[in-house]
């Protein structure tokens, strides 16, 4: 099955990346990475607002009222109703040339992060745990080049991963007492589509919806790796998805700008724009930081 979204938000991001839908405000969340900027739109109105941050965020999740960022080399949070930001916790051990990229919250309240080379050249990314407690713990899992998709099972027993380079998407086993990852595998390979993957978000039934970055599309992977819809989008770099609505059947999407030539962007004007399409399988409640 092959969807087609419109485009719902004109924003222009250099690099849009990680949307997250807020149940209780109805409001969808993004940020630009490249711009230090904060995204929301709400869907009922159309409106869009933008926020200035003093961080470069890369990934984000609800957290008590607040949003919980992963930016640059820390994690802290941005309270959307004074606009102030604070810093929860840095990353020593980072090199001064990594950053942080994607990001989820797993079944017990903690949050998963990764990072990476910004230039996309030393394959030097690591895998994070910042828990309830505030502490950081590095994930034994191997080093990466670009660190995206951060997802869990709806029964939180599989982890999903991607270094994006790789053009292969992990699935681990997932200890529910422990979080300890264990049964390393292959869930699903992006090369023959044409694109990288990059973002992604899990559906009710346990589908892996996945951003093809360079291909123009996002697909669906059913639990077993089998590709089950394609999305195809006026935008060649997807970066992103989410999935939100009143009734939690309309896939977000997030696109970036950044590295299209000028003849490019003037065939594809929408890039960097926010994309919505509405889809059969609804989506789940995103988990909130620190809540079981």
């Amino acid at each position: 099955m092959i969807l087609s979204p419109e485009c719902v938000a004109p924003t222009g991001c250099m690099q849009g990346e990680a949307p997250l839908w807020s149940p209780s405000e109805g409001f969808l969340w993004w940020v630009d990475i490249r711009r230090a900027k904060l995204h929301r739109y709400n869907p009922k109105t159309g409106n869009t607002r933008r926020y200035d941050l003093p961080v470069k965020a890369s990934s984000l999740a609800l957290y008590g009222g607040h949003l919980l960022m992963a930016a640059d080399r820390e994690i802290g949070f941005f309270d959307p109703a004074n606009e102030a930001y604070e810093r929860l916790c840095a990353l020593p051990e980072e090199p001064p040339t990594n950053r942080t990229s994607d990001g989820g919250v797993a079944p017990d309240g903690s949050f998963w992060f990764g990072t990476m080379d910004e230039a996309e050249r030393d394959p030097s990314g690591v895998y994070y745990r910042y828990g309830p407690d505030k502490t950081v713990t590095p994930l034994r899992l191997p080093s990466v080049l670009v660190t995206k998709t951060m997802q869990f099972s709806p029964d939180g027993r599989t982890f999903y991963t991607c270094d994006s380079a790789e053009a292969e998407i992990l699935a681990f086993d997932v200890n529910p007492e422990t979080g300890v990852l264990s049964g390393r595998r292959t869930f699903a390979f992006t090369h023959e589509l044409g694109g990288l993957p990059y973002g992604s978000t899990v559906d009710s039934e346990g589908g892996l919806w996945v951003c093809l970055h360079g291909a123009s599309r996002v697909v669906r992977f059913a639990p077993d790796g089998a590709l089950d819809k394609v999305i195809i989008l006026a935008a060649p770099l997807p970066t992103g998805c989410a999935i939100g609505g009143q009734d939690m059947r309309t896939l977000f999407i997030t696109t970036a700008r950044t590295g299209l030539s000028f003849p490019q962007l003037d065939a594809r004007p929408l890039s960097g724009s926010l994309f919505a399409v509405e889809v059969d399988v609804p989506g789940l409640p995103p988990r909130a930081f620190g809540k079981l």
